[in-house]
């Protein structure tokens, strides 16, 4: 049996890539999807061994399915996860979803507003972000206050590349993914499974981010956000060998100036 493992990035569409996969037959994603797993950050539940996994999380797998795939967002932001899934499941291909990080920050910050877990506002969040990331307590498995730094995608990305061959690591862009049945197809090629399954989840939005509007501040956050992801972007960029065409137009239009 075959392993997938959609490790991220958090707000980036990752149940609508799970909805994807979990549609197709020849895949049997871990149910339910929330709560996520997160199997690989338990020490405990990780020394009961690779049997014990797949029977706990994929008690219900399809009779013809050719993987059992995992979707925990957490595993994006730790190295013991990549190291721990790389030792079960050496052949695993991993998936990275990816959203304009500036849209994904403010959707990360809605979320945690909606969850009772953030009072302050966008741009005071964002500015509260470098001492929280060392002050703040929280119980979730990672901190839900790092809205500006999950958005510099390769430094998370370099965990997984340091575990796995790049050639196991697919990198897909939220905004070039959705509703586009030429990607998902591509995607269904690249893990060897039908190429020719039409996910009903296809054109349905999925865990959509918590309503919330946008005032003068809020926009000059998203530009100021939009300059601090240039280079960021381009390390991205590089390592797709490709722009990423959405977001750069985007942030173009935050910042008229920008590249």
């Amino acid at each position: 049996m075959k392993h997938l493992f959609i490790v991220g990035a958090q707000r980036s569409g990752s149940t609508y890539l799970y909805q994807l996969l979990d549609d197709h037959p020849q895949v049997s994603m871990a149910h339910p999807v929330r709560p996520e797993p997160k199997f690989f950050l338990n020490e405990r539940e990780v020394a009961k061994g690779a049997d014990y996994y797949e029977q706990t999380c994929f008690a219900d797998r399809k009779a013809d399915a050719l993987y059992l795939g995992e979707k925990s967002t957490s595993y994006i932001e730790s190295q013991e996860a990549a190291t721990r899934i790389r030792h079960f499941f050496p052949d695993a291909r991993i998936l990275v979803i990816l959203r304009d990080p500036v849209v994904r920050a403010y959707s990360n910050y809605r979320f945690s507003v909606a969850n009772g877990l953030e009072t302050k506002s966008f741009e005071a969040a964002l500015a509260a972000e470098p001492e929280r990331l060392t002050t703040a307590c929280f119980s979730s498995s990672v901190s839900p206050f790092v809205y500006q730094q999950r958005g510099h995608y390769m430094d998370y990305i370099d965990k997984y590349l340091a575990e796995f061959d790049a050639s196991q690591i697919k990198v897909l862009i939220f905004e070039e993914l959705v509703n586009n049945l030429d990607q998902v197809q591509a995607l269904y090629g690249w893990l060897g499974i039908d190429t020719t399954h039409t996910p009903s989840s296809l054109d349905k939005v999925v865990n959509p981010a918590p309503g919330g509007g946008t005032d003068t501040k809020i926009v000059t956050a998203f530009a100021d956000l939009a300059l601090c992801y240039r280079d960021s972007i381009a390390r991205l960029e590089k390592f797709l060998n490709r722009e990423i065409t959405a977001w750069r137009t985007h942030h173009r239009q935050l910042v008229p100036a920008s590249p």
